[in-house]
């Protein structure tokens, strides 16, 4: 890879490759000539949940004001009087500020509980769709293919047949990895209501009016739907002799896929991309981004676990010929999803920093760096396939080096090394999301 391709990569991990999130700071509050308070707010939030008290904790009457919804108007008190007020911005933060003396969020960040359902609808959801990809447009088509081999070789029935063997029996630890990655986001898609809750101290009673009046809740339900739809194509399928197929119909594959990526993108629908003067853009870029994301880490997932269950079942020159064909294929589908990566990730950083220096001064850009740094590593890693491992891997399977027989296998360590820091940097945007933006 040329290195402005690479300086044009670093640049694109500014940005956040999930929805970021974005706390509701307070900038001014004007009190209008009726003696009504108007509080001003850095981006749109709800009226459900809202809440504004006294001193003395008497309940004050308050709506969010039409429009944008930056602003919410608080009904005439006496002069001077001390207001606390709750809010619930569009993207799911909950911000508490006083006036007259308009303070920042009392917190810097969301509570643990909100920052693992986070996490764990995304990487669910990212490896479901990355291991439908995989299979799909990778697996597939490669075996398909008949892979490469060496000059002369005659015709590619055989080791089809032999492949395909292989493939079937090795296809239980791709169902393990999807039922393992569909579990993972519904545990985050429960949990994150009940932690949202409980920081806006409301009950079982708050859960309908969460899920009705806000986009949260909006943004929630869409992600719930894609998944129970696409876990219930998923069992469908299992009992299917399509199943069994190392080339399964496209149909299915669509089945299986649309509504994954539809839950994926459901996470922008609630996402600070969500709260910007061009939301509709910004939450179009941001799913991009997100499925892009979501073909390169869960199809690393699907090569750490499925690919190599068939290939242990398979003769040395057959498994490397095997290997070969898919890496490929996947080869392909990484540098495309790096493309689109930067062109979206571009356009995410700078909406989401207001100078470089917020990446030393800031703990939104001090979190950012971390990301940053593990992006790098899983480049580096990913570089070191495609240009070192991936030739060693063709060049065993058209028989032109004996000495790279062993490449496969060195192979799927580097990718087990990949993913790890590719789960790593999920986990550090879990966190990013949860603290306010410069």
């Amino acid at each position: 890879m040329r290195p402005r391709i690479w300086l044009a990569t670093l640049v694109a991990l500014l940005s956040v490759p999930a929805a970021a999130g974005a706390h509701a700071a307070p900038r001014g509050a004007v009190t209008n000539a009726g003696g009504a308070v108007r509080v001003e707010f850095t981006v749109p939030v709800e009226n459900a949940f809202l809440q504004v008290r006294d001193a003395a904790g008497n309940t004050i009457p308050a709506r969010v004001d039409g429009g944008d919804g930056h602003a919410v108007i608080v009904a005439p008190t006496a002069p001077g009087t001390r207001l606390r007020l709750r809010v619930l911005s569009r993207d799911g933060h909950v911000t508490y500020a006083t006036v007259p003396a308009v303070a920042e969020p009392s917190s810097g960040r969301d509570p643990i509980d909100a920052i693992l359902a986070h996490g764990l609808v995304l990487a669910g959801l990212v490896g479901m769709l990355g291991l439908v990809s995989l299979r799909f447009l990778v697996v597939g088509p490669a075996w398909r293919s008949g892979g490469p081999r060496p000059p002369g070789t005659g015709g590619v029935e055989s080791w089809r047949q032999v492949t395909a063997q292989a493939l079937v029996r090795g296809s239980g630890a791709w169902w393990i990895a999807l039922w393992a990655s569909g579990a993972a986001a519904a545990a985050g898609l429960a949990l994150g209501p009940l932690a949202l809750l409980r920081e806006l101290d409301a009950g079982a009673g708050g859960l309908g009016t969460l899920i009705a009046d806000t986009r949260w809740g909006r943004s929630w339900l869409v992600q719930l739907v894609g998944l129970a739809v696409g876990l219930a194509v998923a069992a469908a399928l299992r009992s299917r002799p399509a199943a069994r197929e190392p080339d399964p119909p496209r149909g299915w594959g669509l089945a299986l896929g649309v509504p994954a990526a539809a839950a994926l993108v459901g996470i922008s629908i609630g996402s600070h991309a969500s709260s910007g003067t061009d939301s509709g853009v910004g939450m179009g870029i941001d799913g991009i981004h997100l499925l892009a994301t979501a073909a390169w880490f869960g199809g690393l997932l699907g090569l750490a676990l499925a690919v190599p269950a068939a290939h242990r079942r398979l003769a040395e020159s057959d498994g490397t010929r095997l290997a070969a064909a898919v890496v490929v294929r996947f080869s392909g589908l990484a540098i495309a999803c790096v493309g689109v990566l930067v062109v979206t990730g571009v356009y995410r950083a700078i909406g989401e920093l207001s100078a470089v220096g917020d990446l030393l001064h800031t703990g939104y850009g001090q979190a950012l760096s971390v990301k940053l740094g593990l992006f790098a590593v899983l480049l580096a890693s990913g570089g070191y396939n495609r240009l070192v491992l991936h030739p060693r891997l063709e060049r065993a399977a058209l028989g032109l080096r004996e000495s790279d027989g062993g490449a496969a296998r060195r192979l799927r360590v580097s990718v087990l090394a990949e993913l790890t820091v590719a789960l790593g940097v999920i986990a550090a945007v879990a966190v990013l999301v949860s603290l306010p933006t410069p």
